[in-house]
C-alpha cells in the first residue's frame, strides 16, 4: 500500500518541478510520453516552436478617407446689359418723342447724356 502513495508523491513532485522550470517566451516544452525500448530521438525536447506555429503579424488596414464631392452651384446666366436708351428727335417739329407722336421726316437718334 505504500508503493502507490510513493508513486503518487513522485508524480506530484515531477509535476511541480516541471511547472517550476524557468521558461522563455520563445522556448516551450513540446513532449509526450514515450513507452518503448531504446533511444527516442523525436519529441519531447526543449526548443522554439516552428515558424508556422506563431500567428502571423497583424497588419492594420489602411485608413480610408471618403472625401465629399465638390458642390457645384449653377448660377443664372448673366443678365445682358439693356441696350442704351436713345431719345428720338424730330427736326421739323423741333420736339422729342413722345411730345411729337409723328414726324414727317426720319427720326434722329440722340444718345443719352449721363
Amino acid at each position: 500500500m505504500k508503493r502507490p502513495a510513493l508513486l503518487g508523491l513522485v508524480i506530484a513532485g515531477l509535476l511541480i518541478l516541471g511547472t517550476a522550470a524557468p521558461s522563455q517566451a520563445s522556448v516551450h516544452w513540446r513532449g509526450g510520453v514515450y513507452i518503448g525500448v531504446g533511444p527516442y530521438w523525436g519529441a519531447p525536447y526543449w526548443g522554439p516552436y516552428p515558424y508556422w506555429w506563431y500567428p502571423p503579424p497583424y497588419y492594420y488596414p489602411p485608413t480610408v478617407i471618403i472625401q465629399q464631392p465638390p458642390v457645384y452651384i449653377e448660377q443664372a446666366p448673366p443678365v445682358p446689359a439693356p441696350p442704351p436708351a436713345y431719345w428720338y428727335y424730330c427736326v421739323s417739329a423741333k420736339a422729342y418723342y413722345p411730345s411729337a407722336p409723328t414726324c414727317p421726316e426720319e427720326w434722329v437718334k440722340v444718345p443719352p447724356r449721363p
